[in-house]
């Protein structure tokens, strides 16, 4: 096992087949072939996410040669700041050691600390780099889409809307547990919004909070595309 699976309230918890909250209280399990849908309170999300994505890398540290699909994830969220986002910037150090591939999309790019932390270990930083690509999506259109998350080829999260702020609004969200289906929706999905993304350009210095000037000028000048091959204005969706 890696060095996550010590770390108490994640995969710590996991070695008995379900996660420990306080005074003992059963929570979230994800060794059961299900999905789980539930009311999530805000505070709670980036617990709840943080021990989905522990589970993720406790399976992929015992699998030998994994291939690259395996060891990817994908994000779709409305910010940095949004829980998801934090519960994976947390386990970064584990991801590194599981060459771990991340292809993150968000649809804001405020607050710019969180975004300087991910954009610090792209590639632009050889001392910190890992396998990692942001994109900017910049449509309106997206905006009742729901944050979505693919963990290698049978784990998947569904969150809310990105209209709403996740750090301040309770919401329903799903768990997906060894569920290739519907894993391969969700990134079927995820492939449908990632092609109407701007890369964000890497920030080569450490600590330089990236400002619009970072961006692409076609991201800051042109109107929000659809999609590709499309009639005008039509626009993909993560909804479920």
């Amino acid at each position: 096992m890696i060095g996550v699976a010590a770390k108490p309230g994640r995969l710590a918890d996991f070695t008995a087949g379900r996660a420990q909250g306080p005074e003992g209280q059963v929570q979230m399990s994800f060794f059961d072939n299900a999905r789980q849908s539930r009311f999530v309170k805000h505070e709670e999300k980036q617990e709840n996410i943080s021990r989905f994505a522990g589970f993720f890398l406790d399976r992929l540290s015992v699998q030998e040669h994994a291939t690259l699909e395996q060891r990817t994830v994908t994000l779709i969220a409305r910010s940095p700041a949004s829980p998801v986002a934090r519960s994976l910037f947390a386990a970064l150090g584990d991801c590194r050691a599981l060459n771990v591939r991340f292809m993150l999309a968000f649809s804001k790019l405020d607050p710019t600390e969180q975004l300087a932390g991910w954009m610090d270990i792209c590639p632009g930083n050889p001392e910190k780099a890992i396998s990692a690509e942001l994109r900017f999506i910049p449509n309106p259109g997206l905006e009742d889409a729901h944050e979505q998350m693919v963990l290698g080829q049978a784990l998947s999260w569904h969150g809310d809307s990105m209209r709403r702020d996740p750090e301040t609004r309770d919401a329903f969200e799903t768990f997906e547990t060894f569920n290739t289906e519907a894993a391969r929706r969700t990134s079927r999905a995820f492939k449908r919004i990632w092609r109407l993304g701007k890369p964000v350009a890497a920030v080569p210095v450490i600590g330089r909070a990236p400002t619009a000037e970072l961006l692409p000028r076609d991201v800051l000048s042109q109107p929000a595309p659809g999609i590709p091959g499309g009639p005008p204005g039509t626009t993909a969706s993560t909804r479920h």
